[in-house]
């Protein structure tokens, strides 16, 4: 078997034993009988609250990406380092918004979700995405339309089904406000997202639904053809996107006068213009879109079923929405953790920072991973060095492939006289790491493996001046951990020197 040579999990799905009971949906002289082979829930995860569901991996409970913008079914290092699965290079990079990835092999046992049964298989994973994910895989459209397949996230379920004799027979079951329209498959079976179209300002544009994406948008060329100017007063810069990748991508917030699909009209939608420069369709109908419908992309006939079912299709996160709130009262510690965040900026037209603080500790109690990160991290800015190595081991915990809260942890734990388990954490952790992966340099350096000078040489190397002072900004936090002044001096004058925040540390640093 070869490693790098991943084994896709097309056409698994019809095999499946799992079967509930079939629909009626065709008039009484009809045969069609549809069939729903198996139902999986949804619910909303990490910090941008993305669409996810539930399956195994080698035995193991895994939390799996509902991303039907993703031309292959992916694990991530989330997935691979909770179950010791050892990773391959394959030289190739897979690109996203943010930048590429490197894509390595691995080989797993066993693969579950839903009615899906794979045994032992070879599956891609993606190296780098940005915030290090808390879901373990990504299903992407190969694995999603095997069948017809119906998504509500009102529901909060995705069902697949099998259909038998239906032919053109109307499969809009749940109601009597269901419209379809035409879709198109473009690319062969590893490009399986179906597209179909959609009218901006008149302008008919090919779009496709992308659950992966948190809000809806418009490629910058397409936004021209409708008549949509960047330049105008009107337009408003974002604040970047980030998907795979490490860098963020440009975009704009603009007034769409009229979007329409099938008979729906929405006016003076507030959309985003993004210059990613993927272009997998004119229009890119995210998880803003799919929250405010019903949605069956009944593959068996190339239709697009959907109906309305309430709320803003574009709500963008430009205001502290409703379902967010919901969901955070609800008890989704991630949710918390977005809310906490918002309250916090007052970036979503709502500040409160007493409220905010409330809501992180209710998500940092609650389990969310990015919420004892971020409290770690502030308790160690803070010297409780006791509590924020409690946040942060808890973080790791659910988040093994984040590197930059294991340094943090490192340096917590020497600060509370615990040197010998710092350097045995990091290192377990720091082994598990590739070698062109950032920041892998500078565990090296805590661990004595890599000199100063390798070490800001390969920072050179990478994002140039950005990624030198987060090396210089480590290196300082090293030798004030370690009781160092001399070495700590020379660090903080060549930090004043050549960085533009002279009193930068690597804790108060993202990541």
């Amino acid at each position: 078997m070869n490693p790098t040579r991943p084994h896709p999990l097309v056409r698994l799905l019809l095999g499946a034993a799992c079967v509930l009971a079939s629909l009626t949906v065709a008039a009484a002289e009809s045969q069609c009988k549809y069939t729903p082979i198996g139902k999986l829930p949804l619910r909303y995860s990490g910090p941008g609250l993305e669409i996810t569901t539930e399956g195994t991996i080698n035995g193991l409970p895994a939390e799996l990406l509902v991303d039907t913008g993703a031309s292959q079914t992916y694990l991530t290092r989330t997935g691979t380092e909770r179950r010791n699965i050892r990773l391959y290079a394959t030289g190739r990079r897979s690109s996203g918004i943010g930048g590429t990835s490197p894509i390595y092999a691995s080989i797993v046992n066993e693969f579950i979700v839903g009615p899906v049964r794979a045994g032992r298989s070879n599956m891609p994973v993606l190296g780098s995405m940005g915030d290090t994910p808390i879901y373990d895989g990504i299903l992407g459209s190969p694995f999603l339309f095997q069948t017809d397949v119906e998504i509500s996230l009102a529901a909060k379920h995705l069902i697949f089904f099998v259909p038998e004799k239906c032919g053109s027979t109307w499969l809009g079951y749940w109601g009597k406000d269901v419209q379809s329209v035409p879709m198109r498959m473009h690319g062969g079976e590893h490009h399986r997202n179906p597209k179909f179209f959609v009218r901006i300002n008149g302008k008919e544009l090919e779009a496709m639904i992308d659950t992966g994406a948190t809000t809806s948008s418009i490629t910058s060329d397409a936004a021209r053809r409708a008549g949509i100017s960047l330049d105008g007063p009107d337009a408003e810069r974002g604040r970047g996107i980030i998907g795979v990748g490490s860098h963020t991508a440009s975009n704009w917030y603009v007034t769409v006068k009229t979007f329409q699909i099938g008979e729906e009209t929405v006016q003076n939608a507030r959309m985003s213009v993004e210059d990613s420069g993927l272009n997998m369709a004119d229009v890119l109908l995210g998880a803003d879109f799919v929250r405010a419908h019903r949605l069956l992309f009944a593959m068996s006939q190339n239709k697009l079923y959907f109906s309305y079912v309430g709320g803003e299709p574009f709500g963008q996160r430009r205001t502290l929405e409703p379902w967010v709130v919901a969901e955070a009262e609800g008890g989704n510690a991630d949710a918390q953790y977005a809310l906490a965040r918002s309250l916090y900026s007052g970036e979503n037209g709502e500040q409160d920072k007493e409220r905010g603080a409330e809501w992180l500790e209710k998500a940092a109690k609650g389990g969310s991973p990015y919420a004892n990160l971020y409290t770690g991290r502030r308790l160690l800015v803070q010297r409780d060095y006791a509590g924020a190595a409690t946040r942060l081991r808890s973080a790791l915990d659910r988040l093994p492939a984040e590197r930059h809260g294991a340094v943090w942890l490192y340096l917590a734990r020497v600060r509370a006289g615990q040197a010998d388990l710092a350097k045995s954490e990091l290192a377990t952790i720091f082994a598990r790491t590739q070698n062109d992966e950032w920041p892998k340099p500078i565990g090296e350096f805590y661990l004595g493996k890599l000199s100063a000078e390798k070490l800001l040489a390969e920072a050179d190397e990478g994002d140039g001046k950005e990624r030198r002072c987060e090396a210089l900004a480590a290196m300082g936090d090293f030798h004030r951990a370690h009781a160092q002044p001399d070495q700590e001096k020379a660090i903080d004058a060549q930090i004043k020197a050549s960085c533009t925040t002279p009193d930068l540390t690597y804790t108060k640093l993202g990541g």
